[in-house]
Protein backbone atom coordinates (compact mmCIF):
# COMPACT_ATOMS: atom_id res chain seq x y z
CA UNK A 1 0.00 0.00 0.00
CA UNK A 2 1.27 3.55 -0.99
CA UNK A 3 2.03 6.28 1.67
CA UNK A 4 -0.05 9.50 0.89
CA UNK A 5 -0.08 12.54 2.40
CA UNK A 6 -3.60 13.87 3.69
CA UNK A 7 -4.60 15.95 6.21
CA UNK A 8 -6.16 15.02 9.95
CA UNK A 9 -9.27 15.01 10.25
CA UNK A 10 -9.49 15.99 13.43
CA UNK A 11 -6.84 18.85 13.50
CA UNK A 12 -6.30 18.95 9.87
CA UNK A 13 -2.51 19.21 9.85
CA UNK A 14 -0.42 16.83 7.05
CA UNK A 15 0.59 14.08 8.19
CA UNK A 16 1.76 10.75 5.54
CA UNK A 17 -1.05 8.02 6.07
CA UNK A 18 -1.29 4.40 4.87
CA UNK A 19 -4.89 5.25 3.25
CA UNK A 20 -6.39 3.49 6.93
CA UNK A 21 -5.57 5.92 9.28
CA UNK A 22 -7.28 9.17 8.69
CA UNK A 23 -5.85 10.65 12.45
CA UNK A 24 -2.20 12.61 12.83
CA UNK A 25 0.29 10.52 15.13
CA UNK A 26 -0.72 13.28 17.94
CA UNK A 27 -4.15 13.06 17.79
CA UNK A 28 -4.26 9.24 16.85
CA UNK A 29 -2.46 8.89 20.54
CA UNK A 30 -5.04 11.40 22.04
CA UNK A 31 -8.26 9.16 20.64
CA UNK A 32 -6.23 5.81 22.18
CA UNK A 33 -6.12 7.78 25.40
CA UNK A 34 -9.41 9.20 25.45
CA UNK A 35 -10.85 5.50 24.63
CA UNK A 36 -8.74 4.01 27.92
CA UNK A 37 -10.46 6.38 29.95
CA UNK A 38 -13.73 5.19 28.86
CA UNK A 39 -13.04 1.87 29.09
CA UNK A 40 -11.47 2.50 32.96
CA UNK A 41 -14.34 4.15 33.66
CA UNK A 42 -16.96 2.25 32.01
CA UNK A 43 -14.78 -0.60 33.92
CA UNK A 44 -15.42 1.64 37.50
CA UNK A 45 -18.97 2.43 36.64
CA UNK A 46 -20.34 -0.78 34.60
CA UNK A 47 -23.76 0.51 33.97
CA UNK A 48 -23.33 4.15 32.97
CA UNK A 49 -25.02 5.73 30.25
CA UNK A 50 -23.95 7.68 27.20
CA UNK A 51 -24.54 10.86 28.50
CA UNK A 52 -23.25 10.60 31.84
CA UNK A 53 -19.65 9.25 30.22
CA UNK A 54 -19.70 12.18 28.40
CA UNK A 55 -19.68 14.95 31.37
CA UNK A 56 -18.15 12.76 33.76
CA UNK A 57 -15.07 13.11 31.10
CA UNK A 58 -15.53 15.57 29.31
CA UNK A 59 -15.48 14.12 26.07
CA UNK A 60 -18.04 15.02 22.84
CA UNK A 61 -21.02 12.39 22.68
CA UNK A 62 -20.32 12.36 18.65
CA UNK A 63 -16.58 10.78 19.98
CA UNK A 64 -18.62 8.28 22.38
CA UNK A 65 -21.20 7.54 19.25
CA UNK A 66 -17.99 7.25 17.11
CA UNK A 67 -16.76 4.47 18.97
CA UNK A 68 -20.04 2.56 18.77
CA UNK A 69 -20.18 2.92 15.38
CA UNK A 70 -16.75 1.43 15.35
CA UNK A 71 -17.98 -1.71 17.54
CA UNK A 72 -15.54 -0.66 20.29
CA UNK A 73 -18.13 0.06 22.76
CA UNK A 74 -21.64 -1.41 23.16
CA UNK A 75 -24.68 0.11 24.75
CA UNK A 76 -25.94 -2.86 27.17
CA UNK A 77 -29.89 -2.15 26.57
CA UNK A 78 -31.14 -3.88 23.56
CA UNK A 79 -33.96 -1.47 22.58
CA UNK A 80 -32.37 1.98 23.02
CA UNK A 81 -32.88 5.19 21.08
CA UNK A 82 -29.37 6.06 20.95
CA UNK A 83 -27.77 3.80 18.37
CA UNK A 84 -30.15 2.89 14.65
CA UNK A 85 -28.94 0.83 11.99
CA UNK A 86 -28.08 3.34 8.99
CA UNK A 87 -30.50 1.35 6.54
CA UNK A 88 -33.54 0.70 8.14
CA UNK A 89 -33.87 2.78 11.32
CA UNK A 90 -33.59 -0.72 13.85
CA UNK A 91 -32.28 0.07 16.95
CA UNK A 92 -28.63 -1.66 17.55
CA UNK A 93 -26.44 -1.81 20.46
CA UNK A 94 -22.73 -1.50 18.04
CA UNK A 95 -22.20 -1.07 14.49
CA UNK A 96 -23.80 0.54 11.85
CA UNK A 97 -26.12 -1.94 10.39
CA UNK A 98 -28.40 -4.42 12.18
CA UNK A 99 -27.95 -7.80 12.12
CA UNK A 100 -30.40 -8.39 9.36
CA UNK A 101 -29.21 -5.36 7.17
CA UNK A 102 -25.50 -6.41 7.74
CA UNK A 103 -26.45 -10.38 6.41
CA UNK A 104 -28.29 -8.68 3.25
CA UNK A 105 -25.36 -6.23 2.26
CA UNK A 106 -23.09 -9.43 2.92
CA UNK A 107 -24.98 -11.50 0.83
CA UNK A 108 -25.03 -8.57 -2.29
CA UNK A 109 -21.39 -7.85 -1.90
CA UNK A 110 -20.38 -11.84 -2.11
CA UNK A 111 -22.94 -11.70 -4.67
CA UNK A 112 -20.73 -9.19 -6.88
CA UNK A 113 -18.20 -11.03 -6.50
CA UNK A 114 -19.72 -14.69 -7.53
CA UNK A 115 -21.41 -13.29 -10.21
CA UNK A 116 -24.58 -14.94 -9.01
CA UNK A 117 -26.70 -11.96 -8.76
CA UNK A 118 -30.23 -11.89 -7.05
CA UNK A 119 -31.68 -11.58 -10.39
CA UNK A 120 -30.38 -15.79 -11.05
CA UNK A 121 -28.64 -14.54 -14.26
CA UNK A 122 -24.85 -14.39 -13.73
CA UNK A 123 -22.66 -11.54 -14.98
CA UNK A 124 -19.07 -11.64 -16.39
CA UNK A 125 -16.60 -10.42 -13.63
CA UNK A 126 -13.38 -11.24 -15.71
CA UNK A 127 -11.04 -8.19 -16.69
CA UNK A 128 -8.23 -8.05 -18.95
CA UNK A 129 -4.61 -6.51 -19.33
CA UNK A 130 -4.33 -3.73 -22.12
CA UNK A 131 -0.88 -3.75 -23.42
CA UNK A 132 0.23 0.02 -24.89
CA UNK A 133 -2.14 2.16 -22.30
Amino acid sequence: MDIVRINCTKCGRFFESNGFITLCPVCYKKDQDDFERIRQYLYEHPHAKVFQVSTDLELPVSQIKRYLREERLEILEKDNLFLKCEACGKSIRSGVYCDECSRKYDNNIRSVYTGNLNSGRTTSQQIRFLPGR
